[in-house]
Formats: structure tokens, sequence, C-alpha cells
């Protein structure tokens, strides 16, 4: 009987001991709290946000992470309302995914250094703005030149290619460098190529639906359509197809589920693949060093460039 409750109490001692292992091991955690201010939720976005947080709860098991994921739904106004919301509740870094508004979002970023609140962003903005660090995962720019790439493998010297552009929003970088991208590497090194017509999209279908709409009466010579994103592509094919316009070649930029789609059954061009998981897991990773510490100095640049693209076609899916 002695032995018996002897036991017990070693068993006991033990499962405290093992309670308190377990809790000090909790106690231990270092807490972060993670703002994270989105543009808007299509399908890239939603990709590319849902991947950063799988990462930084996957990655960094000895983090208590909160985080707190904001959408401005295309508005650079709430994105700035956003931002300000999310420095209220102390964080230890907010990143901003700042693809709308260009310059427009520096009000945040300031409000981000006033509160001494360190302050990613993940498209360069032109001028001089004291946000911690850039996170670029890819070339806004070499998005742009994959869609040249496939001009030139359906390229016809004795074609005539009448390209109607659809860009971001006004004063966007990211839409404009797309375009550019593609502008400077298929249009501008032929004579046969020329841009009849540029308009903002705004990186959705409805937009660009209606743009497209106006093009084809105004300017019925256009065959090529270049995007800055796939939803915007689908606002073209709708023109196209209401218009009876099938021999216009639209291109994308995201491989979304619906881009490819458009793309296997030939509605669709081509559409440039961005691998999100590699470009959420880096940006993941400087989320962290900048909550930590550990990223020192200003404008800490990580750009992949083509690290994270690849160039979808009929032919490849």
């Amino acid at each position: 009987m002695k032995k018996k409750l002897v036991a017990m109490v070693l068993t006991g001692i033990m499962a405290v001991s093992l309670m308190a292992t377990g809790v000090a091991a909790e106690e231990e955690k270092t807490s972060l709290n993670i703002g994270l201010a989105f543009p808007m939720m299509d399908e890239g976005m939603t990709n590319l946000s849902n991947g950063i947080i799988a990462c930084l709860e996957n990655n960094y098991p000895d983090y208590e992470i909160e985080y707190t994921l904001t959408n401005a739904d295309t508005d650079i106004n709430k994105l700035i309302s956003d931002v300000e919301s999310l420095i209220a509740t102390n964080p230890d870094v907010i990143y901003i995914m700042n693809s709308i508004g260009d310059t427009g979002v520096i009000p945040a970023v300031n409000a981000c250094v006033e509160a001494e609140i360190p302050v990613g962003i993940g498209v360069a903005i032109e001028g001089d703005v004291d946000y911690t660090y850039l996170y670029e995962g890819f070339s806004q720019y070499a998005c742009g030149q994959m869609q040249a790439e496939y001009m030139e493998s359906i390229y016809d010297e004795g074609a005539e290619y009448h390209v109607g552009v659809v860009t971001g929003d006004a004063g966007n970088t990211s839409g404009r460098a797309r375009s550019d991208g593609f502008i400077e590497n298929f249009v501008d090194v032929h004579d046969n190529a020329d841009v009849v017509i540029e308009g903002y999209g705004n990186f959705n279908t409805a937009d660009a639906q209606a743009l497209v709409d106006d093009w084809l009466v105004a300017y019925p010579e256009i065959n090529v359509i270049v995007c800055v994103n796939d939803d915007e592509a689908q606002g073209a094919v709708n023109a196209c197809k209401a218009a009876s316009r099938d021999d216009v070649v639209i291109l994308g930029i995201d491989a979304t589920d619906l881009g490819k789609t458009l793309v296997a059954d030939g509605t669709m061009g081509a559409t440039v693949e961005i691998n999100f998981l590699g470009v959420a897991s880096a940006c993941a990773d400087a989320i962290i060093a900048a909550a930590t510490g550990e990223l020192t100095g200003t404008r800490n640049e990580v750009c992949l460039t083509t690290e994270n693209l690849s160039l979808v076609t009929k032919d490849t899916l």
C-alpha cells in the first residue's frame, strides 16, 4: 500500500513537472502582432495573403503570432484608413501591399514611421519615402516582358499588330511597369506594331470590359489587347465575345484558375504565372525580420525578378 502511494505521489510530481515544463515552453514564445494591409482581394492577392499567413504560422513555431488582415477594395483612401486602424493596435510591423494609388499611400507610410512601427511595402514608391523595407517578390516589368515573349512566339512579319493596353489604375507603378514591359519589348521593337490606345481597367473585370466595349467600336482595327491581370483580361474576353470578335489576341497576368481556363480553351492567348508560395515565403521572412529588429537599415530590397514567374500558354498547361 505504501509503495503504491509513493508511486502515485511520484507520478503526480512528474505530471506537474511536465505541465510546468509545457507552460514554461509556452511562456518562452515571443508574441508578435502583425498588420497586413492589402489593396484588394482578387484571386492573386488572396493567394498571396493566404500564402504569407500560412508561412507565418508554419515557418515560425517559436513565435505566438497574431495578425490582422485588411482589404481596401481598390480604394486608396480606405487603404490609408486601414493602415491607421492597424497602427492603433500597436503592431510590431505593418506590411502594406500598395498596388493601388502609388504615391497616394505615402501618408500611411509616414504615419507608421511617426508611430515608430516598422513598415514594409510591396511595390516601390517614386520619391523619398522612409519605409523600413521594400519587398518585391518578382519584377512587375518582367511580367510584361513575358507577355511580349508570347507575342514573339506567334509573330508574323506580314501581319499588323494594333494594340489596346489595359493598365492598372491612375498613377499605379505596378500596373504601369507591367504595361511598359510589354510595350518596350514588343511594340517598340517592331515596325508593324503600334499602341492604338491605353486606358485604366483598375484591375477589375467590369471596368476593363466597359473600356474594351468602347474601344472595339471606336478602334475596330485593334487585334491585340494586353492586360495587367487576369480579371481585366476576363473583361476584355467578355467585350470581344459581345462584339463577335474572335480575332483578338488577349493577354493576362497572374495565371488565376479563371485565366488558365481561358488559355486552355483558346479564348486568351497567354497569362503569366506568379509563384505566390515562393513570393509569400520570402515576404514572411522579411516581415518577421522587421518585426524582431533583425532587419536593419532602410530600403532593404528583395527583388527576385523572373525567379517566381513563368509563361502559361495552351501548350504548357
